[in-house]
């Protein structure tokens, strides 16, 4: 048997009860915000039932509104989780910081970059024009060092001498040439300059034996080639002058042959006659 229900008694009141959506339009408070207060405040607020089915009696409004009003006035002091969230602002603002600084310094440099170009190139051409003068002060400032010694470079350009064929000069002639110092550090007197000069004069000495040497043996190879040439011509001449006979020879016995066939031919077509003797 099934049980009967309770019926309320004619006597009885029965209380009214809201939904959460309701409660939202009697009191003027969002639906995030009465969620809100309903997992942070349960203990206060008075309602019925659980879930989907929960409902909220009259004086559930005044501590929804009682509520509202604590929290408007707790605005702006910290939250519960107030620690954790200063603590990541605080780990958070060294790096927005220096993504500040970052930027700033990028739109700073994009300002001052045509400015920078501008101070480079005017460098570069002060550099150019300097280069040249520096060089000159340079290599007078070697030069008083230095006072009468000349570095290989020096000497080139004084004697016109290239400068590995000074470089060999030195290997084979070292003893002979006034120096100072070893290695790159080696400079030479001023009277090393005649040295080399010497050197050069005697190389191109040998040079000219070696090439007059050449020559004649040049020549005298041209004119034992020249006399073979003009004997074989000779051998060439008489042989063909005996072949040239020898050909006319020939020619005459062909002429002869063919005569006397001529000859032979016309004899034979010569009718023949026959005589017979009666006896």
């Amino acid at each position: 048997m099934a049980k009967a229900k309770k019926r309320p008694q004619a006597g009885a009141k029965t209380r009214k009860l809201y939904t959460l959506t309701q409660v939202s339009q009697e009191v003027g408070i969002s639906m995030p915000t009465l969620q809100r207060y309903k997992k942070l405040y349960q203990g206060r607020i008075p309602s019925e039932g659980e879930g989907r089915k929960q409902r909220y009696p009259q004086e559930a409004l005044k501590v929804f509104e009682q509520l509202k009003v604590e929290n408007m006035a707790r605005r702006g002091r910290p939250r519960k989780d107030a620690p954790a969230a200063a603590s990541t602002a605080k780990k958070a603002a060294p790096k927005k910081a220096a993504a500040k600084k970052t930027a700033a310094k990028k739109t700073v440099a994009k300002k001052a970059a045509p400015k920078r170009a501008a101070v480079k190139k005017a460098s570069t051409r002060k550099q150019a024009t300097k280069r040249p003068a520096a060089r000159k002060a340079r290599a007078s400032q070697s030069e008083k060092a230095t006072g009468s010694l000349l570095s290989l470079s020096q000497i080139e350009r004084l004697t016109g001498i290239s400068y590995p064929t000074l470089m060999r000069y030195v290997k084979r002639n070292l003893a002979q040439l006034p120096h100072v110092g070893e290695g790159r550090r080696r400079r030479y007197q001023r009277e090393a300059v005649a040295v080399f000069n010497e050197m050069r004069e005697q190389s191109t000495q040998g040079r000219r034996r070696v090439v007059a040497a050449g020559e004649k043996a040049a020549s005298a190879t041209r004119g034992a080639v020249g006399a073979a040439v003009g004997r074989t011509a000779e051998v060439s001449a008489k042989v063909s002058s005996e072949v040239g006979q020898r050909v006319l020879a020939l020619e005459k016995a062909q002429v002869e042959i063919s005569t006397q066939i001529k000859s032979l031919i016309a004899e034979l077509r010569k009718p023949i006659k026959v005589t017979i003797k009666r006896g």
